[in-house]
């Protein structure tokens, strides 16, 4: 009885050393993120399915689309744990796979199109991205590569000594897109845009001016799961050199109330105003066609 003891302490230490409690130790492991089916359509704009010349802004991925990971539940002096993840099949929902600095209850924000300027915040323990505004050319195509600015977080729910795992509930898309076309209001003619700039109206410090870049802060608390883009200090029009197109689209910042934008249009040798109100909530299409603008 006494051996019997013996080897049953052996056995279960001998079984304890191969299940190391590795959650417990932050390394990097090859993570496989699964979308739960509230994330699926997840880069859907909520209202609409947008197409143009061949071009939809989908809530599909396509394989291979690359994203980026940022740690919120861990940093090492101050420098964030951040890296690329990889859509490993195409459709409305993938799982996102890569190596990660991770261990097991921690959270990451996941962000697309891919994006590396993660910043570590002390005070606040949080962590901030930016991403432009400027740049657009007003197709639809450029748009959905580059400025469909979409933010997920994942939740890793189990680890081994290789390999992680982790599920994500839901994606938001973070800026409101907007398509314009443009009139002559005297001629009712419609408008070949060669430049569009957009600026707030009003007549306060912004008049006249756009942020052109956003930054999004968050953590890894529960509370604050929800991301919101925040514009930059705005310091001129944001301008859309739109090539001749009578149609145009754009990524804006959502407003939590009512604002009043300027439009300056050029078009040939002509320059045409205008201005408009408009309530923008994020992840929406605001189709903003027909405005009536004025020669100048």
């Amino acid at each position: 009885m006494i051996f019997l003891c013996g080897v049953m302490l052996v056995a279960g230490t001998a079984c304890k050393s191969q299940n190391t409690p590795e959650d417990k130790t932050v390394q990097k492991r090859h993570l496989t993120i699964k979308m739960n089916d509230s994330a699926a359509s997840p880069r859907r704009i909520v209202n609409a399915d947008i197409t143009d010349e061949g071009t939809t802004l989908l809530a599909e991925w396509k394989a291979g689309d690359e994203a980026t990971y940022c740690n919120l539940s861990q940093q090492n002096l101050g420098t964030a744990y951040t890296g690329t993840l990889t859509a490993a099949t195409s459709g409305v929902k993938t799982d996102l796979n890569g190596d990660v600095e991770c261990m097991a209850n921690d959270y990451l924000a996941v962000v697309y199109p891919k994006n590396t300027t993660f910043v570590y915040n002390d005070p606040g323990s949080n962590y901030t991205y930016t991403f432009p505004l400027s740049g657009q050319d007003g197709t639809l195509a450029t748009l959905a590569t580059s400025y469909h600015q979409v933010y997920g977080r994942a939740y890793v729910l189990s680890v081994d000594d290789k390999t992680a795992t982790a599920t994500m509930d839901k994606m938001q898309s973070l800026l409101t897109i907007c398509k314009f076309s443009f009139k002559d209001k005297a001629t009712d003619a419609v408008l070949p845009i060669n430049t569009l700039t957009i600026s707030y109206g009003g007549s306060d410090s912004k008049t006249g001016k756009y942020p052109q870049s956003a930054s999004v802060t968050v953590s890894n608390l529960t509370e604050n799961s929800e991301a919101q883009a925040v514009g930059s200090t705005p310091s001129e029009a944001l301008t859309i050199n739109a090539g001749g197109a009578t149609e145009v689209y754009v990524a804006l910042l959502p407003e939590s109330d009512k604002v009043e934008y300027k439009f300056t249009v050029t078009s040939g040798s002509n320059t045409y105003t205008g201005t408009a109100e408009a309530h923008l909530k994020k992840g929406e299409y605001v189709p903003a066609t027909g405005l009536k603008l004025i020669m100048q």
